[in-house]
């Protein structure tokens, strides 16, 4: 039998033509798989981090090392993103972590889209060398629906942080926004906010030499804005006073305020300080009688909610002393004065 025979047929059964394309097709199948393992994309991976060990504190940050690292690869600790990924070349990289709480934590490599690589338990933030401490903050949860409101009651825990002791009630919605150098209110329609009193633990951290409170994942101090996670998800919390957890106790004093006197006639049996915020549960002072005026000047008594310092009596975290400037601020006028008298001042609190 011919090898090709009259109608180009290969020994009788296949058409020479078809046999040339499928020899090519089989040699191809190979130099196309060599192609695809020699210029496919390899996956990023992560090999070590260095340190391994951080502790707790500002400017926190890590080098990870891998294979086939790219710029637009992001790194994780545990749910906290990295703040940049500096990338150095395809081994090496440097990660600016955010404010990460001490734990032992997984290092988590991401694409755009999805997580490449992850090293279980890679790295540890230790606590700062200064020890914990606890605080009282005012301040209201926000953006809550009247269910979620109910469910802000004395005793309710927060996941990493303490729980809260008292609970006011629930008011129209106000944000307030710091827009340099003052806070803005802006109303937030169909929600609520609830001032509450927290008690809670936090680390201690120095600040460019200054020890702060961080809880929360923020420092703690007046106007931050915390989000926190209660049993109904998580929920924006902004302080509006921090506070020892020493007791508040009533301590009466006299007060003689000076000024214009169309001011000074503003002042009545009940009147409030809020300091320069508006919470039902902030530590206050009220005045409980009134002098007559005088020439630019008028008495008056009153019961401030204040705390047992080290060295005396602390009202609003300042010292309470004869002599003292005090003030007392509210909707309705700001009217400033001297501590003349004070019950239990004189003597050792």
């Amino acid at each position: 039998m011919a090898i090709v025979d009259e109608r180009g047929r290969l020994f009788g059964r296949l058409n020479l033509f078809d046999a040339i394309v499928a020899v090519l097709v089989l040699w191809m199948i190979p130099l196309a798989y060599g192609g695809f393992l020699l210029f496919r994309a390899k996956p990023p991976q992560l090999t070590a981090i260095e340190p391994t060990t951080l502790v707790y504190g500002r400017n926190m940050r890590i080098r990870v090392r891998g294979t086939n690292l790219a710029p637009y690869l992001r790194v994780s600790v545990g749910n906290y993103q990295g703040m940049t990924f500096k990338f150095n070349d395809t081994t090496d990289a440097d990660v600016d972590l955010p404010d990460v709480p001490p734990g032992v934590y997984d290092v988590v490599l991401y694409d755009n889209v999805q997580e490449r690589h992850r090293m279980p338990t890679a790295l540890t933030i230790a606590p700062s060398a200064l020890p914990d401490t606890k605080m009282v903050l005012v301040g209201t949860f926000g953006n809550l629906t009247v269910e979620q409101a109910a469910q802000i009651k004395p005793g309710l825990s927060i996941e990493g942080l303490g729980q809260v002791e008292q609970v006011g009630q629930p008011r129209p919605q106000r944000q307030r926004v710091f827009v340099r150098p003052v806070m803005v209110e802006t109303p937030i329609a169909d929600v609520q906010m609830v001032a509450a009193t927290l008690r809670i633990s936090c680390f201690v951290r120095s600040n460019q030499g200054q020890p702060e409170c961080v809880g929360g994942g923020s420092s703690v101090q007046p106007t931050t804005l915390l989000f926190l996670s209660l049993p109904f998800g998580t929920t924006p919390f902004q302080i509006d006073q921090v506070r020892s957890v020493q007791p508040l106790e009533a301590v009466m004093v006299t007060v003689r305020f000076s000024g214009d006197p169309r001011v000074l006639a503003q002042l009545r049996v009940g009147d409030a300080d809020f300091g320069d915020v508006r919470n039902e549960l902030s530590s206050t002072a009220r005045i409980e009688s009134l002098g007559p005026a005088g020439a630019g000047w008028r008495e008056a008594r009153l019961t401030l909610q204040a705390q047992r310092g080290a060295d005396g009596w602390l009202y609003a975290n300042l010292p309470l002393r004869l002599g003292s400037t005090f003030t007392v601020r509210n909707a309705r006028y700001e009217a400033t004065g001297t501590v003349v008298t004070a019950d239990g001042i004189t003597g050792t609190p």
